[in-house]
């Protein structure tokens, strides 16, 4: 079952999430229709949301939003997970060539929101400074919010076949000691496969971040299973036809005698006949 998972490790005073997401990777890739790196990318942002959001209270409207964008040939990737286990996500470029992500994103920058159901969604923007999904969501953690943490995420490949796909994320409680995490930092430079090697060949990813906490006990808080499941309505679209200038409406009108809008997240067609565009003209530009 694809699933995010919350450990608490009372003995270090460290706490663990986990993301397995295979089957939801296969089926967004396919959507998507992803070259194999940017397969990798794409599994990389979507796991990193899943574990950013583990935080988030299960089973509210809360949301987390990841996104990198640089002046690469990748251009961007987002994703957007929820606390009810939702999450979707794209790719600007869908066909980039076998590229590491460094030279795919180019020099840029990580957007993370987090909709907390407050006044304002709180917006946090940062230079990317080690070209690595896993090495700067880290530094996020630890230079935006303050809380010192290691990401390991995983998409291992057979050819186009995506065989494993999740993610462990370590993070320090205020009273963590010093002694808890130098133990997990070299648990983690001396992993002897990698995490996606692990879970190809069918090893549990609770006992995985166990043994990167020095095989101590770990109790599972919360466990939420994800779903691929995308937020996009007409509706929706509708308020985004909303922003466009009147002149822009109206040339849809005449010219096109429509328009149709495809949602970038889960590639949805929607259509908006010349009576439902004039409707949203004269309503918006009415005063």
């Amino acid at each position: 079952m694809d699933a995010v998972s919350r450990f608490i490790c009372d003995g270090l005073k460290l706490r663990a999430y986990t993301v397995i997401s295979t089957g939801i990777l296969k089926k967004l890739c396919k959507i998507h229709n992803t070259s194999p790196s940017a397969s990798k990318v794409l599994g990389g942002a979507v796991n990193a949301a899943l574990l950013a959001g583990a935080s988030l209270k299960p089973g509210s409207a809360q949301s987390i939003s990841v996104k990198f964008s640089g002046d690469g040939p990748l251009r961007s990737v987002q994703a957007q997970a929820d606390a009810k286990g939702n999450i979707r996500g794209y790719v600007s470029n869908p066909d980039i060539e076998e590229l590491t992500f460094s030279k795919a994103i180019g020099a840029g920058f990580l957007s993370v929101i987090r909709d907390l159901n407050m006044a304002k969604p709180y917006t946090s923007i940062m230079p990317l400074v080690y070209g690595s999904i896993a090495a700067d969501m880290s530094h996020f953690f630890a230079s935006s919010e303050q809380v010192p943490s290691a990401m390991i995420l995983a998409l291992d490949m057979n050819g186009e076949e995506i065989t494993a796909s999740g993610g462990i994320l370590i993070q320090t409680f205020p009273d963590t000691p010093e002694s808890s995490i130098v133990l997990a930092e070299n648990s983690i430079r001396n992993m002897s496969k990698s995490l996606g090697e692990s879970l190809t060949c069918g090893a549990d990813i609770a006992g995985i971040a166990s043994a990167l906490m020095g095989n101590f006990p770990l109790t599972e808080a919360e466990k939420t299973e994800i779903h691929l499941r995308c937020r996009c309505s007409k509706d929706m679209l509708a308020e985004t036809i909303r922003g466009f200038p009147k002149e822009e409406i109206a040339q849809m009108i005449e010219e096109d005698h429509g328009a149709e809008i495809v949602c970038s997240f889960c590639k949805s067609v929607y259509r908006f006949n010349e009576d439902e565009l004039a409707e949203i003209m004269n309503n918006n530009f009415m005063h």
